[in-house]
């Protein structure tokens, strides 16, 4: 089985126009979207599109709609244009626990036969309730270990920053290890990174009931810790607000949980290239 239950820490760093940093365990998983149905009959405590201590609905994913993941992701895997076939797809996300979730990103990894990723879809929700998905092909250059990508961005998510700029995209993954940092640079200049990094294990019925015998509450602190730090940028460092703008890019998908668009319609190339660093 390649779907597994990681622990591990999501970190932010800003750098300007204050030093400020922030750094969280969190416990998520990447999921093998081949695999949904054996875990949801193999793994006790864990379903797929129904109710379970830990569950895993495709509505919550991309379009909102009913229809399974991987055609969902079809357009947006056109869109990147990889090499070769992508013959596996693995979702890097927070499940539902006792029906309750949010997601600030998911990513798809797209991987080839062997095993080497070949692009990254990342699906973005903001605090509005709002979602937007970048898809980016990916470049691992000869000899590195990490495969990267940049795209403009398009999408409003921190109130604490304005809509200029573009996104750094890195994937690193060594023996049951995976880093997915996501980094902002404004004129050339890095501005904010942050990452999610994890060690994993196979997800079971006993490594999910460890998990949860552990970390019962952890899944539900997401959104209290982005508002604690929204609040002490506000009124500690005293940074800007900018108000969120209405969401016009057919990249995005929901707006305030009304849907918007499907993804892949007509807009001409993706403003996306590969990494070359």
């Amino acid at each position: 089985m390649n779907s597994q239950l990681m622990r591990g820490a999501v970190e932010h760093e800003r750098l300007h126009p204050v030093h400020h940093r922030f750094r969280t365990s969190v416990g998520f998983y990447v999921f093998d979207l081949e695999e949904l149905e054996t875990l949801d009959r193999e793994v006790r405590g864990f379903a797929h599109n129904r109710y379970a201590p830990l569950s895993l609905r495709d509505r919550d994913y991309l379009d909102g709609s009913e229809r399974p993941l991987r055609e969902k992701l079809e357009p947006w895997i056109a869109r990147i244009a990889p090499p070769r076939p992508v013959r596996r797809i693995r979702l890097v996300t927070a499940a539902r626990w006792w029906g309750k979730v949010f997601n600030p990103v998911s990513f798809y990894i797209l991987d080839d036969e062997d095993q080497v990723p070949l692009g990254l879809i990342a699906e973005v929700n903001n605090t509005f309730g709002d979602r937007h998905v970048y898809a980016v092909p990916l470049l691992r250059p000869a000899g590195e270990k990490v495969s990267g990508a940049t795209h403009a961005k398009e999408f409003h998510v921190s109130p604490f920053n304005d809509m200029n700029g573009a996104y750094q995209f890195s994937l690193r993954e060594s023996e049951g290890e995976l880093y997915l940092g996501v980094d902002l640079y404004k004129d050339g200049e890095k501005f904010l990174l942050a990452w999610i990094e994890g060690a994993g294990e196979p997800l079971t019925s006993a490594s999910l009931l460890r998990q949860s015998l552990r970390h019962p509450l952890q899944p539900w602190l997401t959104l209290p810790k982005i508002i604690w730090q929204s609040i002490f940028l506000k009124f500690k460092h005293k940074l800007p607000v900018f108000k969120r703008p209405e969401p016009t890019h057919v990249n995005t998908l929901m707006s305030r949980k009304v849907l918007l668009g499907a993804g892949g319609g007509e807009e001409g190339e993706p403003t996306s290239r590969p990494c070359r660093k």
